[in-house]
């Protein structure tokens, strides 16, 4: 399987986290293309991401610090579930 710069960019990460004795965590990893739906994100055709020994699927919509970010910077999930948690 050839690399892409996008999974030669992870692998570095993974190496800097090793050396500074961190570890990515494949099993939480999330991924994410971002663009706008038409030009861009319609020519990416990657839907997975090798992580040393997993493949990682690419997200739709990922989770960082408790916002829930789309493919297309919409805030639409987040807006969802914010405003479902706020009637719980």
């Amino acid at each position: 399987m050839p690399t892409t710069p996008a999974s030669a960019c992870i692998d570095d990460i993974n190496k800097w986290m090793s050396s500074n004795r961190l570890r990515l965590n494949a099993d939480k990893t999330q991924f994410i293309w971002l663009g706008t739906a038409a030009p861009q994100l319609v020519k990416v055709n990657n839907r997975t991401i090798t992580l040393a020994d997993a493949v990682v699927e690419v997200s739709d919509a990922v989770t960082c610090l408790a916002v829930v970010i789309d493919s297309q910077l919409s805030f639409a999930n987040h807006v969802k579930k914010l405003a479902g948690s706020c009637f719980y």
